[in-house]
């Protein structure tokens, strides 16, 4: 959209969403894949990690991809009014949207890391093709039917769970081979399907992540993404696809342009009386996994608490956005949010640049404390240079290529001189 039509809380949000998700990310990024479950705060680290660990988990932890979801949502409703206004065809333009979207995820997966979402928004968001042409309250009772199927999931999910144990490695034996990749392969075909996870498979991603090769480094890749995609299918569709209806919901009957809209005090309320506990109480009870309300609570806070919060945040950048205050910050998180999808790429780069063995090689040896530096650091260097690129550029590189390929036509990039 052009510069004077757009809403600039939109892209302040996404650009709050990018350091939120870049957060959860970047400590996925730096430890093996097996250590999620190990859900125990890092006392060992000292204190600094163990702050780090429960700001994460309260603030951040499923609450930036529902509101990054919401934010998908709301473009898919913009760009269907935008469609219908011109007389153009929404249907086709989008799905080739929505397919140079998942190829980007493919390349994201294929060459960085595993914990990709850009496929998964593909696929998923192939049915809001026939859902985006309906009307708000027809896709918020989508939203709710979907989310309620999504709870009762979420139930099956605490049942296998509290069934399948407390989440706990198995020790065993190292098997002797002669390259780490056939050590990988004969963990795997050791591995007890009644275990949650087997431990040897920590040590031997410690080692691929330091030393590749890429190719043995690609096949833990691949194994980590497929193993968690069962918890994508079991939980996070049944969020994403209902925040995906919500986002398009709001955005058709004009949530983000209404600044006297009594909801956002009421999201935000919401978020703070109910959300913020739950977020609370699920990670407390994580710590002592066992019972099944332990479960209950652990999976349960994040799932209804997660959202709650994602629709606050949402609710204060709009209202913060729209007083004209704090411009100084909310313009360059703008800039950002502009070019959201080649920031997160950006962000994976950056930090596999630090992590990976053709890089720094710092996969497994950090703490909490120092991932969270250097995601700090990489998000304010993304941060100056989205600002830059934008100060000269009418859209980030990556959204050019989007958008060529999405309208199959080339659009300017660098903006004119009456800019």
């Amino acid at each position: 959209m052009a510069t004077t039509t757009r809403v600039q809380g939109i892209d302040v949000a996404r650009g709050v969403a990018l350091l939120g998700i870049f957060i959860v990310n970047a400590q996925m990024f730096g430890q093996p894949f097996g250590t999620i479950f190990e859900p125990h705060a890092p006392v060992e680290e000292g204190w600094l990690s163990v702050a780090v660990y429960w700001f994460t988990k309260i603030f951040c932890e499923g609450k930036f991809y529902p509101l990054f979801s919401i934010l998908f949502g709301a473009g898919l409703g913009m760009m269907f009014e935008s469609a219908r206004r011109d007389g153009r065809s929404f249907g086709w333009t989008y799905f080739r949207r929505l397919v140079i979207l998942g190829m980007f995820g493919i390349a994201h997966i294929v060459l960085l890391w595993y914990g990709d979402i850009l496929l998964v928004y593909s696929l998923i968001g192939m049915l809001m093709i026939a859902l985006g042409r309906l009307s708000p309250k027809v896709l918020l009772s989508i939203a709710a039917g979907v989310y309620g199927f999504g709870i009762l999931m979420m139930l099956a999910f605490v049942a296998l769970s509290s069934v399948g144990g407390t989440g706990e490695v198995v020790e065993k034996p190292m098997p002797a081979a002669e390259t780490t990749l056939e050590q990988f392969f004969l963990v795997l075909n050791d591995w007890n399907t009644t275990e949650q996870y087997d431990s040897r498979l920590l040590e031997i991603e410690r080692k691929i992540g330091r030393e590749g090769p890429f190719l043995t480094a690609l096949t833990v890749r691949l194994f980590s993404y497929l193993f968690s995609s069962v918890f994508v299918i079991l939980v996070m569709f049944w969020v994403i696809l209902p925040c995906f209806c919500v986002g398009a919901a709001l955005m058709k009957s004009g949530f983000f342009h209404d600044r006297n809209s009594v909801w956002r005090q009421r999201l935000i309320w919401s978020g703070l009386v109910v959300g913020l506990p739950l977020s609370i109480a699920s990670v407390v009870a994580s710590q002592n996994l066992g019972s099944w309300w332990s479960y209950l609570l652990a999976f349960g806070g994040t799932y209804v608490g997660g959202p709650l919060l994602s629709l606050m945040y949402l609710s204060a950048i709009l209202m913060l956005v729209e007083t004209g205050r704090l411009i100084w910050l909310t313009t360059p998180l703008a800039q950002m949010g502009r070019m959201a999808l080649t920031c997160y790429l950006l962000e994976s780069l950056l930090m596999s640049v630090v992590m990976a063995h053709w890089g720094l090689a710092k996969f497994g040896d950090n703490t909490w404390s120092e991932r969270f530096v250097w995601l700090i650091g990489i998000y304010f260097i993304i941060l100056i240079f989205a600002n830059l690129w934008m100060s000269r550029f009418q859209m980030g590189p990556l959204e050019w290529v989007w958008r060529v390929f999405t309208y199959m036509k080339l659009p300017r990039l660098r903006k004119s001189a009456a800019n």
